[in-house]
Order: C-alpha cells, then sequence, then structure tokens
C-alpha cells in the first residue's frame, strides 16, 4: 500500500493505491501530512492527476481503480463514472439504469460508501427535485466541485 496527500481548494485529501498499483481510497482528511506511506509511481501518478482535475486541466481520470464494497455497491459505482465531467444525475435515474426503479434509496447509501471521491463522482448525483442532498465530504465540498464542472467561478473552502 501508498499513500499520497494533496492540498486542494477544498481541504487536504488522502490517495491510497494498493500493491498492484490500483487506487482503493480517496477521502477528504483533516491533515495533509497525517500518515506516512511509501511512494510509488501510481500513487504519485494518482496525485497528479487529482492535482490537474482540481487545477482545471483535467476532465477524465486515467487511473486503475479498486473500490472495496458489495456486488451492488460496484453496479453503482460504475454508473456513476459512467456520468460525464459538468452533468448532474440522479438516484432515482441511476436505479432505472440498474433495472430497479425503487432502489433509490439504495443507489444513495451506495453512494455515500463510496470510497474514492472525486475520481469515482459521487458529488455528479442530486436529489430529484434538484437538491444537492448529502455528501461524505460535506455539501460545502459537493458545492465547489459541482460549480467548478460547471465553469462557475468557485471559492476557496
Amino acid at each position: 500500500m501508498a499513500d499520497g496527500f494533496l492540498d486542494t481548494p477544498v481541504g487536504p485529501v488522502r490517495v491510497t493505491v494498493n500493491d498492484r498499483g490500483a487506487v482503493t481510497k480517496v477521502s477528504f482528511v483533516d491533515d495533509a501530512g497525517n500518515g506516512v506511506g511509501k511512494k510509488t509511481d501510481a500513487c504519485a501518478a494518482a496525485v497528479r492527476q487529482l492535482e490537474e482535475y482540481f487545477g482545471g486541466e483535467r476532465r477524465v481520470f486515467e487511473l486503475d481503480l479498486e473500490p472495496e464494497g458489495t456486488s451492488f455497491e460496484r453496479q453503482v459505482w460504475d454508473e456513476l463514472l459512467e456520468i460525464p465531467f459538468g452533468v448532474t444525475d440522479t438516484y432515482g435515474a441511476i436505479a432505472n439504469r440498474l433495472g430497479d426503479p425503487g432502489a433509490s434509496r439504495a443507489v444513495g447509501v451506495a453512494n455515500a460508501r463510496n470510497p474514492i471521491a472525486v475520481v469515482i463522482p459521487c458529488h455528479r448525483v442530486i436529489g430529484a427535485d434538484g437538491d444537492l442532498t448529502g455528501y461524505a465530504g460535506g455539501r460545502h465540498r459537493k458545492k465547489w466541485l459541482l460549480a467548478h464542472e460547471s465553469g462557475q467561478r468557485t471559492l476557496d473552502y
């Protein structure tokens, strides 16, 4: 395992990469220096791509991902990866695409358990009424990420 840290306009982010070089976790943390890990090329590449995203230079990530979760959670996360940069979707629409229109809440739970924030864009999922709803990293971060992707002027966190 390797960990990398970066400062972003919405707070420090920790990136964890497994021994196969796949990203297993991206999360907002209290302190960018919190934790020590060995450095690897895969970890450095993931950090670089996230820096490019936050700097407005990247819209699509090119990383190997290995999030841990149930079969259903991985299906939801695969759907999230299909939501383009700058576009939002709803829990209900994702449930419909998965073939279970009644699974909106289960989609919301899987969305909240996404271990690879930003790269698997759970921030792009909103309520059917347009409400931002919750975000594990905090609603203020979700608001910033959506504004960033829509080209609106974003304020530092």
